[in-house]
């Protein structure tokens, strides 16, 4: 009896897992994939070496669009030091990202292979935990694979896909569809999920749209010059596009 309470003691005093290895090496890939869509441009690293050559510490800048931003300590393996700043520079473009209608528009025409990328960046936008999928293969007459995405809450289903990392992308877009709304959306916006676009820090917000998810994008595209641009409305001080 004793042990056993002595296990639940233990048990409970256990400490709070550390984020998953998979996770800490996904900073420099996310950072990659926001920085070729708002910059057109790849990351540039330089790692700087400290202390003696048997016991080297690393640390690490990042350039991103003009801005450097260096990780917050010297670690004892370049990669960590490499995903370190790729973690800061995330963190902070993500959260001050300003996109006008025009480039917004233009970052619907990339496709659905930036889905789980803008996803991520509500995450981090919003202070929340970041997206979880799950995969279920369907055999019918050939092997496909829908998968399904939880974020703040909300579970959300994507199309069938013949890849997993396809299906994970068009669950990915469902959770985009349903958090800006409109009419051929999972669900209107609300108050609620408008707040992923309000300004941050003064600065307008706008979440890029995969094409597939707007038949009308290349249309409002090439009519974005004009003075009265179609489909734009602003919600809670945020500029997002929607289809008539």
């Amino acid at each position: 009896m004793a042990a056993t309470t002595s296990g639940s003691a233990a048990a409970a005093a256990a400490p709070t897992p550390f984020p998953s290895l998979a996770e800490q090496h996904m900073h420099k890939n996310r950072l990659q994939q926001f920085a070729q869509r708002t910059y057109q441009k790849l990351p540039i690293y330089n790692v700087e070496c400290e202390g003696e050559y048997h016991l080297l510490k690393f640390k690490c800048t990042v350039e991103v669009g003009g801005q450097l931003f260096s990780s917050t300590q010297s670690f004892s393996r370049r990669k960590e030091a490499e995903q370190d700043a790729a973690r800061v520079a995330y963190e902070t473009l993500v959260t001050t990202d300003v996109a006008t209608v025009g480039e917004a528009l233009e970052l619907i025409d990339q496709g659905v292979v930036f889905c789980k990328s803008i996803l991520n960046e509500f995450a981090v936008k919003k202070k929340t935990m970041g997206p979880s999928y799950t995969i279920a293969p369907q055999e019918k007459p050939m092997t496909l694979f829908v998968a399904s995405v939880v974020f703040d809450g909300r579970t959300y289903t994507g199309e069938a896909a013949i890849s997993k990392k396809v299906a994970e992308q068009k669950a990915a877009r469902a959770a985009v569809k349903s958090i800006l709304g409109g009419p051929d959306h999972v669900a209107p916006e609300s108050q609620h999920q408008a707040s992923l676009l309000t300004t941050v820090q003064g600065q307008n917000i706008v979440p890029a749209i995969d094409p597939s998810v707007n038949p009308s994008a290349k249309a409002v595209t090439h009519s974005r010059k004009r003075k009265g641009r179609s489909g734009v409305s602003d919600v809670n001080g945020a500029m997002i596009a929607k289809e008539h």
